[in-house]
Formats: structure tokens, C-alpha cells, sequence
């Protein structure tokens, strides 16, 4: 739990460039021009070397054609690349470039990019898109930094390692994030804490919608603090029952992303007003470093 802001950006640029490299490597190979891109993407030279292969696509009329507007860097060496250009370089290939009947090949080779160099995205239907929450709504609004939102990025990249300690650590992150939640709410006690956070999701106390939050933010904090060994170190609980060491990869990943799913549909819901940053440009230049 020492990574810093700036050295989880830092992974994180690493991973792009190496997926970067990667899918250009895998792109020179002649097999690969051969079976995997349309013909009028490719030549052929017969002249060397018993007949070559090799890609010729004129980037900046496909990038205008597709999205409107000049193609940014391509080189190869590029090591700013961001997620925004791998992703509209991904869906270029896929919609303009790959062979229709070597889509599925071509999403499998993608996806087992991301997943080698750990980035939370996958291929999908000719979309890259986020491994997480899946929803149509958009977070514009920065709540606190330093206690939620940085917490809740550390989990998010934490958790696509496949490092026992990085998972637990990620696990420990959101439950913080969503411990900090509750803990802001404004009602003295810790079940009419539960209870306000349930009501920013329905109002109505005589919901089922309100009763099933507000069980599942019990449940969850008792798998917390009681169950398992993810937020404190002692061996018993209050209760001096034994909490049990999290040791399977797979059930960690369970229970982070049950936690992260309440998390994301109370931070959808809450009332902005009583978690929000005093200086929203400072949070902004925080998220940036």
C-alpha cells in the first residue's frame, strides 16, 4: 500500500507502451498481414526474398475517413501513447482494416494483449471498453480526492495484477473508499449511517429497493471487519471469533468487485452537495499528477 499516485501512473504508462509495442510486432508479422488484413491494406513483393508481405495503409486518409480528423503519432517508439489513441487505433483495425471473418481471431489476439500487460479494457463487438462497472452514466463531478476518488484509482489498478499482495491491497483500497462513504454521512450511529447512504439510493424506507442496499452495505462492512482479514491486522475480531486470511486470487476478485458495485451505484446516487470537494480545480490538478 505505498504506490503513489505517480507511480500507478507510471505502471500504467509502462503497460500502454508495452501493449503498444506489442500490437505492432504482432502486426509486422507476414502471416499475420496475410491472414488477418484486407487486400487492399497489404502488397505483395515477389521480388524479395521469395515474395513479401507487408502492410501499406495510408493512416492519415483512414483516420479522416473514420473519425473525421488527422491520425495522431504513430510511430512506433511512441512512449506517450494513452489510452485514447490505443483505443481508437484498436476500433480503426477492427471496423476498416482486419478481415470480416478473422473479427473473432483478431478480438481474441486483442484481448490477450490486455490481459498480459494487466489494462483494465477488453475488446468488444469492434469496441475496446473498461473492465468494470458497466453503466451509462458519467461521473463529471470530483469527490474528495485524497480519501475516495485516489483510493478508488489505486483499487482499480491494483486489482487487474495478478500479485496476491496488489489484490488484497486493491480489496483494502475500495473498502476504505466505501468505509470513508459512510463514515461522511450525516446521522449520528452506525446503522443510521447504513440507513442514510441507502436512502440516497431510495428514499422510499418502505422500498425493497431500500432495504436491499442497506443490507448489502451490512453485509458487506461485516465481511470486512469481521469475516476476513482485508482492513485490520488483528487475528480477532470484536467478537474474539478468528477472521480468516484471504489466500484465493478468484474470491478476492469476488469480493472486490461486490464491494465496487455497491460503491459505484451509491456514488452514482449520493448528493453530490454533501461529498464534494471545497476546490474542485485543485482536485483536478491532483488527479493530473
Amino acid at each position: 500500500m505505498t504506490k503513489t499516485l505517480r507511480n500507478i501512473n507510471d505502471d500504467v504508462q509502462d503497460k500502454l507502451n508495452k501493449f503498444w509495442t506489442s500490437i505492432w510486432a504482432w502486426m509486422d508479422q507476414q502471416y499475420i498481414i496475410e491472414k488477418y488484413f484486407r487486400g487492399e491494406y497489404t502488397e505483395y513483393d515477389a521480388g524479395w526474398d521469395g515474395g513479401t508481405f507487408y502492410l501499406n495503409i495510408n493512416y492519415e486518409q483512414e483516420y479522416k475517413i473514420q473519425y473525421g480528423e488527422s491520425c495522431p503519432e504513430l510511430s512506433r517508439e511512441n512512449c506517450s501513447i494513452n489510452i485514447e489513441e490505443v483505443k481508437d487505433f484498436v476500433e480503426i483495425m477492427y471496423e476498416r482494416w482486419i478481415r470480416t471473418d478473422m473479427h473473432y481471431s483478431f478480438t481474441v489476439e486483442i484481448n490477450k494483449r490486455f490481459d498480459k500487460f494487466q489494462l483494465p479494457y477488453k475488446l468488444s463487438s469492434g469496441l475496446v471498453i473498461g473492465k468494470g462497472y458497466k453503466t451509462t452514466e458519467q461521473i463529471e463531478v470530483i469527490l474528495d480526492h485524497r480519501m475516495f476518488e485516489r483510493k478508488i484509482a489505486y483499487s482499480e489498478e491494483m486489482i487487474m495484477s495478478n500479485e496476491m499482495l496488489d489484490k488484497k491491497c486493491a480489496l483494502d483500497y475500495i473498502v476504505d473508499a466505501l468505509q470513508y462513504f459512510i463514515s461522511v454521512q450525516k446521522p449520528d450511529g452506525i446503522d443510521k449511517k447504513y440507513a442514510e447512504a441507502a436512502k440516497s439510493v431510495c428514499p422510499n424506507q418502505n422500498s425493497k429497493v431500500y432495504a436491499v442496499v442497506k443490507a448489502e452495505i451490512r453485509e458487506v462492512m461485516k465481511l470486512s471487519n469481521e469475516y476476513f482479514d482485508i482492513r485490520h491486522n488483528e487475528y480477532l475480531n470484536k467478537a474474539n471469533e478468528m477472521r480468516e486470511a484471504l489466500e484465493d486470487l478468484q474470491f478476492i476478485e469476488y469480493l472486490y468487485n461486490r464491494v465496487y458495485g455497491l460503491l459505484y451505484l451509491l456514488r452514482l446516487k449520493v448528493n453530490k452537495a454533501d461529498l464534494i470537494s471545497e476546490n474542485i480545480e485543485e482536485e483536478r490538478n491532483l488527479e493530473k499528477i
